[in-house]
């Protein structure tokens, strides 16, 4: 036996004389739940303001299908989200979604919660950088976000933008633009044909060596997790179908393409310089050109469904689809003013939109009619404003130069 050991076995001995001749602590019970044949919550969505708090309810069958009025297991996918005490009260913490589980018996039900700040109007966040921001990404649940910009930089927030962390991104270039298919996966593309890719969330990147392109690249847009587009400079069209192991390199003239937007995998636009717009309805193997709208360079759009899509750009001007029999067509909106350079758009629904730029400070101009007339928002912002991301019609980030954050929750109102 080790020397040591046999030192203190007489003295373990004792120990575990003691602690049996002591009080025994008083055990909880576990509880106790019957096979059950359904738990079935009341609502399946609901919102909750920080700090409120709601009482959730369950009905629950046993397997003769006779009510089951005993203790249920409730919980948070995301604590910080909303807590869940034992009975169902649930208070909300944190901005962000996240789903109530109730379970017993071997059955379960789920519901999804969306908590909101009570604060109103554009919120600065603090990004602790001074680089030129020039994009953002959110993922559904509201946490989980990204954005990107001069200098490689890339950012990433786990709590709605309370707080953003700088990730490595292994490059210096400034990247253009950012898109994650889910929580860990995400693409970033820059000047110089850099595309990055992340399998954990950004805490790692890897560039990309099999685009075959030097170009500038301006923006990035997948379908899913294995379809996707990269537009830049020359007209490059880079696309894949299979999670980018190969890229299809196309090229549709001299200009810039700044931005590129897709419904499905299918139908998809993209929008760069001299006003140019081009389609595609099979996954961007092939493009036709629109006819121009404008001869101002068009920095940014966003689709929404088949038939709903929004661009922005130089000279204050705004572009919008129009349903026309079996299609879609490309008619200018209310030009909000030449004075305005407007950088990027980002449409919450078919009806409901945000675009931001500059007009001698950073702006945000906000639509309820698809895009045909605009209204400017008080955002606080002395400079340009680059990039534009909503979730729903009340949640969205805006970035731009010198590190700009601003946050709503409201809509901007």
């Amino acid at each position: 036996m080790n020397p040591t050991l046999k030192r203190l076995t007489p003295l373990l001995g004792l120990l575990v004389f003691l602690a049996g001749c002591g009080k025994a602590a008083n055990p909880v019970a576990p509880v106790f739940i019957p096979p059950l044949s359904s738990v079935t919550l009341s609502v399946h969505a609901d919102t909750l303001d920080v700090e409120q708090t709601r009482q959730f309810t369950a009905v629950a069958l046993d397997t003769a299908h006779v009510p089951y009025t005993g203790a249920l297991h409730w919980a948070s996918t995301n604590a910080g989200v909303f807590a869940v005490g034992s009975t169902g009260l649930v208070t909300a913490v944190g901005e962000g979604t996240a789903l109530l589980t109730v379970s017993g018996g071997g059955k379960a039900d789920t519901a999804s919660v969306l908590v909101y700040p009570t604060a109103t109007g554009w919120l600065v966040q603090t990004s602790n950088v001074t680089d030129d921001l020039y994009d953002v990404f959110f993922d559904g649940a509201g946490r989980l976000g990204w954005a990107v910009g001069n200098g490689g930089v890339v950012l990433s927030t786990t709590n709605a933008g309370a707080t953003w962390t700088r990730q490595l991104s292994t490059t210096l270039t400034p990247l253009r633009g950012v898109w994650f298919t889910s929580a860990l996966e995400g693409w970033a593309a820059g000047n110089g044909g850099t595309v990055l890719h992340t399998l954990n969330g950004g805490s790692s990147w890897a560039r990309l060596a099999n685009t075959s392109s030097n170009e500038n690249l301006m923006d990035v847009c997948f379908a899913t997790r294995d379809t996707g587009w990269v537009v830049g400079a020359g007209g490059l069209i880079l696309s894949t179908t299979d999670r980018g192991k190969t890229w299809r390199r196309t090229m549709r003239g001299g200009f810039t393409l700044n931005s590129v937007s897709f419904a499905g995998t299918k139908d998809g636009w993209t929008v760069g310089a001299g006003g140019v717009i081009l389609g595609t309805h099979d996954r961007g193997v092939s493009w036709y050109t629109v006819p121009s709208v404008t001869g101002q360079a068009l920095k940014s759009l966003w689709r929404v469904d088949a038939k709903t899509a929004a661009a922005v750009g130089a000279g204050g001007v705004v572009a919008r689809t129009v349903a026309v029999s079996d299609s879609a067509a490309w008619v200018l909106g209310n030009n909000v003013g030449s004075l305005y350079q407007l950088e990027g758009v980002c449409l919450a629904d078919t009806l409901t939109g945000f675009a931001v730029g500059l007009n001698g400070a950073g702006v945000v101009l906000h639509t309820s009619d698809g895009g045909e007339a605009w209204t400017p928002q008080a955002v606080h912002s002395q400079f340009r404003l680059r990039g534009v991301f909503f979730l729903d019609a009340r949640r969205g980030w805006v970035v731009g130069d010198n590190g700009t954050i601003r946050h709503t929750t409201s809509a901007g109102e």
